[in-house]
């Protein structure tokens, strides 16, 4: 009765079934990240920086009233030095400014921020924004 040659560790020469299928499952993985990236790469504009506020929270702090706020970039490209500008204005009168400058917002990431005002800000008209931003 014939044997198979076996290599000097005891293994066959063939590769199990169960080998062609990891390999197989791994390369199909690889490729579709691959070409996940290259479309990616190759479809996206780079938009500058798109910054949009929204108010989270006003609470009163010790220091007088703190409104904490998100600042989302909604674009694919990353802004530094974000200066954000707070004012709380009676009517068209500025009564309190404040101000915050972000180091760095991410592309497509939200950032939180506070200020802290002494007047109360719910009784008075707040606006928050983005006043400008450096490349990084």
């Amino acid at each position: 009765m014939a044997q198979s040659p076996r290599r000097s560790n005891g293994e066959k020469n063939q590769p199990h079934w169960i080998e062609w299928v990891t390999g197989l499952v791994s390369l199909a993985a690889i490729s579709a990240v691959i070409g996940w990236l290259a479309v990616d790469i190759w479809s996206s504009d780079d938009r500058q920086p798109d910054l949009v506020t929204r108010i989270v929270s006003t609470d009163q702090v010790a220091a007088g009233w703190q409104v904490v706020f998100e600042l989302r970039n909604t674009a694919t490209l990353a802004a530094a030095g974000v200066e954000v500008k707070a004012q709380l204005l009676d009517q068209t009168r500025l009564v309190e400014e404040a101000d915050v400058t972000f180091d760095y917002v991410a592309a497509g990431s939200i950032s939180r921020g506070a200020v802290i005002f002494e007047n109360d800000p719910t009784r008075l008209n707040l606006r928050i924004r983005a006043v400008g931003f450096t490349e990084p």
